[in-house]
């Protein structure tokens, strides 16, 4: 709430400014800091974050950023903070790598204080890229990131950010995601084209994803649907379409889910653990199909003894194998 009130006043007080008048003609080089990098000091607030996408790997925020940094050329004897458009001095070219459609609320103009301090905040919406390691989907949890880059090197720029300057409102509109704001790293972007380091800062937030919803939309009813074949074992022998028939339906029925968890993720080359527990529930599954088929096989031929201890074995090992795979997906 501090960092928004600060932004606000800041977009207030350019509203009143004046337009900037320089002694020198060329302000647009890189200003003289004695060999140092010119530190880029970023002020970031996350209004909101309308959705995540798994399956396009982006989200959709609302974000408040602010970049300040000092030029000693730009000293005027102002008492309030003007105005300078962004062709008429040096800027340290910053823009959000991971951007892939943008819209600014505001049109893009730079402040300068009587100090020569360079202020330049904007509010922008738009959908960001991430990647995603869904192998724990879904009880996964991800990293959301602003990542953003400057047009000169690092021996000559660096982005910095205080943590304090870092933050995010208390409740965002995305559902089924817990997001949490991890801090700000500062690095270095390699542009294999131009062989350069381009200096960098990434804005880190972890989204832990709520497994409400894929509890009891897909886990409680996939569950059941394992459970329902193993009422095969409990029907007498002599019925055989039905028996056939209530797990070949069971297997119709894992094949949709299938399909359907195609449209949630990504084509991804890796099983999550949603993907491990369905592959082995079709397993188990093709199974109970089998030791069926089996018991009926025994029975039509006289081996009526063998069949009926395959099918109370099977009563016992169908629910056991079940809750080994339960307990190796998504316990250990």
């Amino acid at each position: 709430r501090i960092l928004v009130g600060m932004l606000l006043l800041l977009m207030a007080g350019q509203a009143g400014a004046e337009d900037c008048v320089f002694p020198e003609h060329d302000l647009t080089a890189l200003p003289d800091t004695g060999g140092t990098p010119l530190e880029v000091n970023i002020h970031l607030y996350l209004n909101d974050i309308n959705e995540i996408h798994d399956s396009k790997q982006s989200f959709v925020s609302d974000v408040f950023i602010r970049a300040q940094w000092q030029d000693s050329r730009l000293l005027h004897s102002g008492t309030e903070p003007c105005y300078v458009d962004q062709t008429d001095i040096w800027t340290p070219q910053l823009q959000l790598l991971n951007r892939r459609s943008l819209e600014q609320m505001r049109p893009a103009r730079f402040t300068v204080t009587p100090e020569g301090g360079v202020m330049h905040a904007e509010r922008v919406y738009g959908d960001f890229s991430f990647r995603e390691d869904l192998s724990d989907f879904p009880f996964d949890q991800q990293e959301l990131r602003f990542i953003i880059v400057s047009g000169y090197e690092s021996k000559d720029v660096i982005i910095v950010a205080d943590k304090t300057n870092l933050a995010m409102a208390d409740e965002l509109s995305v559902s089924n995601w817990k997001v949490q704001l991890r801090g700000g790293v500062s690095g270095d972007h390699y542009v294999a084209p131009l062989d350069r380091d381009l200096s960098r800062f990434d804005i880190v937030f972890d989204a832990r994803r709520l497994t409400g919803f894929y509890t009891w939309q897909l886990l409680v009813p996939l569950v059941l649907v394992v459970m329902m074949t193993w009422t095969v074992f409990w029907l007498p022998i002599e019925i055989v379409p039905p028996r056939v028939g209530l797990v070949a339906t069971s297997m119709l029925t894992l094949i949709a889910y299938r399909f359907a968890m195609a449209s949630i993720l990504p084509p991804i080359a890796y099983l999550t653990r949603l993907d491990k527990f369905m592959v082995a529930s079709s397993v188990l599954v093709f199974g109970a199909l089998a030791a069926t088929v089996a018991v009926t096989w025994l029975d039509a031929r006289g081996n009526s003894s063998q069949a009926v201890a395959l099918n109370t074995a099977s009563r016992a090992l169908a629910p056991g194998l079940f809750l080994v795979v339960f307990l190796k997906v998504f316990v250990f």
